[in-house]
């Protein structure tokens, strides 16, 4: 009897034992997705390129370590060979951040501008722990069946807590860890829980090399990045908010805000009010329409450059900005000089449509700068959405809406299918392209409105003579360039609705040709680390012990015979 109740409870404490492993790879797999989006969307952009490809790859990947982890736990159910591979995988991960950048650099060079190469670039960094994960949930049943009977009780209950491990690390990692951790420490952590896990039945050398890897890493955490575009100047604040990672870096006299790799807003140090970014100068085109404007209301905040500057130049405006993320708001006051207290300034911390869908005020300007080129908010740029704008309007209202792309040619197609859906609701819409050439990227602005507005351009050259922002538009509108006469062609261009938004599609081709709002002295560089002689240190000492792992785990735990009890 004493015999059974022994050989019970060492069942019973393996049964536990496996439950920890398993849940800890559910919710690691689910965290590493989550996670990974932060590396690739500053080059790819958060389309569905971008999420097809990583739910995509992991499901390849688990249900191929699903197939071959039942062939290997049927041949050789050990315990410690199921640890060995987790603890493998928790060494991989560790390492992400040391050839994250190389591998989608890679990518980018050898399949350039197709919606598959963040498919490639996610399946060189995620394939291979998704198939090593999915050995566990085989394996453990393996293991924790020991008889037919209980079969179905059993793997019943080891994928319940695998898929309650899976939904606990999309919540920590969604709500806790990306708004409050550098990126390549929630990848370090997600390592060195897989490794803390696989201990639990591994013997004294894995616990040693799980100590020095801990080691290694722990201290220079700080040191090392894993930005897939990083930028000249200095690097003063960066931050994973809820909706992109935020980099504030000051170069020369100039400060600019980064989301994603792209530049959002700079200003000048020495004049904040000043207009550092071509395209802003244009947001004054709505005082040209409507000049009597005194509510003016602007959709995405970034810097708050373009409320600044109306507040400064038209005293009698009111002014209201929408900005979805909050941590973008407190980094332009802390940065950017944007007031806490200006009585002609609300600021709203809201999603636009949300926002303007129950808010009654209306507007006589609405600047809409809200898009990026690498990423744009489809339920921003739809019919229904124009909608809601229009009914935001006051009667003489005008809508001065910033596009990025081009007005003819290849990289048109985005913004000829929004000019052709706001052609919908606002009949009259003028294009002013910011550069010399209609078929560079670059950003259009269209101005659009209900009333019937008549101008051409020395019309309206005329009349920015004797506004306050002369300085701006007199310069801009000199150049017959700046104000496109030719008839858009919308044949070949879908008409965007809530149900029919190909927006992803549409902005591929600028995604192929990156747009970089800089100038000569400020361009993207290639990918550089800081602390580079630190990180390579690192890297070594992470290969030097995975390739001790590797042998120990070849040697004592792949082909070695060891008890399969706990």
């Amino acid at each position: 009897m004493t015999t059974v109740k022994s050989i019970s409870k060492l069942y019973q404490d393996r049964l536990w034992k496996l439950r920890i492993l398993t849940f800890t790879a559910g919710a690691v797999v689910m965290g590493l997705e989550i996670v990974t989006s932060r590396i690739l969307t500053p080059v790819f952009g958060s389309t569905i390129y971008t999420w097809g490809s990583l739910i995509g790859v992991i499901l390849s990947g688990l249900s191929l370590g699903y197939y071959l982890g039942g062939k290997v736990a049927d041949d050789h159910p050990k315990f410690e060979k199921i640890c060995g591979i987790v603890f493998s995988v928790g060494l991989f991960i560790v390492a992400i951040p040391f050839f994250a950048s190389s591998v989608v650099d890679f990518t980018i060079t050898v399949l350039p501008g197709t919606q598959f190469t963040p498919l490639v670039a996610t399946f060189l960094l995620l394939m291979f722990p998704s198939v090593l994960l999915g050995f566990v949930s085989p394996y453990v049943i393996k293991l924790g069946t020991n008889t037919l009977q209980r079969v179905g009780n059993i793997s019943g209950n080891l994928y319940s807590i695998a898929t309650i491990g899976s939904i606990f690390g999309t919540f920590v990692t969604v709500f806790v860890l990306i708004p409050n951790v550098a990126v390549n420490q929630i990848i370090f952590g997600l390592g060195i829980v897989l490794i803390a896990s696989s201990l639990i039945n591994l013997k004294t050398s894995p616990r040693i090399i799980a100590v020095a890897t801990v080691v290694i890493l722990i201290v220079p955490w700080s040191s090392l990045s894993v930005n897939t575009i990083s930028h000249n100047g200095k690097l003063i604040y960066e931050k994973e908010t809820l909706f992109s990672h935020l980099d504030i870096v000051e170069y020369g006299n100039n400060i600019s805000m980064y989301l994603d790799g792209m530049r959002h807003s700079s200003m000048n140090i020495n004049d904040p009010l000043d207009l550092v970014i071509d395209y802003t100068e244009y947001f004054h085109l709505g005082m040209l329409f409507n000049p009597t404007a005194t509510d003016v209301l602007f959709i995405g905040g970034g810097g708050f450059t373009g409320p600044k500057n109306f507040l400064a130049l038209y005293p009698d405006t009111k002014i209201d900005a929408i900005e979805i993320d909050s941590d973008v708001i407190d980094a332009a006051k802390t940065y950017f000089s944007l007031e806490d207290n200006n009585p002609r300034l609300q600021v709203f911390n809201d999603d636009a449509r949300k926002h303007l869908s129950t808010f009654d005020k209306k507007y006589d300007v609405i600047v809409l700068d809200a898009y990026a080129s690498n990423y744009v908010p489809y339920h921003l740029m739809t019919q229904e959405f124009f909608q809601i704008i229009e009914k935001r309007l006051k009667p003489d209202g005008v809508v001065v809406s910033n596009f990025i792309g081009s007005i003819e040619g290849e990289n048109s197609q985005l913004v000829r299918a929004a000019y052709k859906t706001m052609k919908e609701t606002f009949p009259v819409a003028y294009i002013f392209p910011t550069e010399d050439k209609p078929t560079n990227v670059q950003n259009i602005m269209i101005v659009s409105s209900n009333q019937p507005y008549e101008f051409d351009r020395l019309t309206l050259l005329e009349m920015a003579k004797n506004n306050p922002a002369e300085y701006y538009l007199v310069d801009e509108l000199s150049k017959s360039e700046h104000f496109y006469q030719e008839v858009v062609d919308t044949s070949d261009v879908p008409f965007l609705t809530d149900q029919y938004n190909p927006s992803e599609v549409l902005i591929n081709p600028l995604t192929s040709r990156p747009y970089v709002q800089e100038s000569q002295s400020e361009q993207i560089e290639k990918k550089e680390h800081r602390d580079d002689l630190i990180n390579v240190g690192l890297g070594i000492g992470l290969s030097v012990i995975a390739v001790i792992w590797l042998l120990y785990f070849k040697k004592k735990v792949w082909h070695h015979e060891l008890p399969s009890s706990s």
